[in-house]
């Protein structure tokens, strides 16, 4: 026996199995989760762009509207004036409250217009013809109407309420 060699017992052992490959479907729940959380998200953008998208109708329209009166060249220079004014009265009749718009006209008309776009376009600018304009003949200065068509869509596309 002494001349016998024993039996090599790795030669018995099998070669190493490896797991199969973990599967991608169906996923874990975690995945699921994560995927009804993005939808949520994604629907509650589209809604909230919906949303704005509503609320913003009015100055569309009123860019609408302020393109039709400057588009109409057969008007005078005063009935442009009481054209630009009523359109933004009616803008921030849309917007604020009646008892705030309503009754402003002069200088307190033109000082609430550049309060709601933090600017002075209105009240030192261009859209001083504004205070007066619509209601005489014939302004006192000459009106830069190019000035005073970009300050007024300005105005419909940036003007917000107070704290907002």
């Amino acid at each position: 026996m002494a001349g016998e060699s024993l039996p090599d017992p790795l030669a018995e052992l099998r070669d190493i199995h490896l797991p199969a490959a973990p599967e991608l479907w169906p996923p874990a729940p975690g995945w699921w989760l994560l995927g009804l959380i993005l939808a949520g998200l994604c629907f509650y953008g589209i809604y909230l762009l919906i949303q704005l998208w509503r609320k913003n109708a009015y100055r569309r329209q009123a860019l609408i509207e302020l393109e039709r009166i400057f588009e109409q060249s057969t008007h005078s220079e005063s009935q442009l004036l009481a054209d630009i004014n009523e359109l933004l009265k009616r803008v921030a009749l849309s917007r604020f409250p009646r008892e705030e718009v309503a009754q402003l006209s002069g200088e307190s008309w033109v000082a609430f217009l550049d309060t709601r776009v933090k600017t002075q376009d209105f009240s030192m600018g261009a859209g001083q013809v504004l205070m007066d304009g619509p209601y005489t003949a014939a302004p006192k200065t000459p009106t830069d109407i190019t000035e005073l068509q970009r300050i007024t869509r300005h105005w419909i596309q940036h003007h917000k309420a107070v704290g907002s």
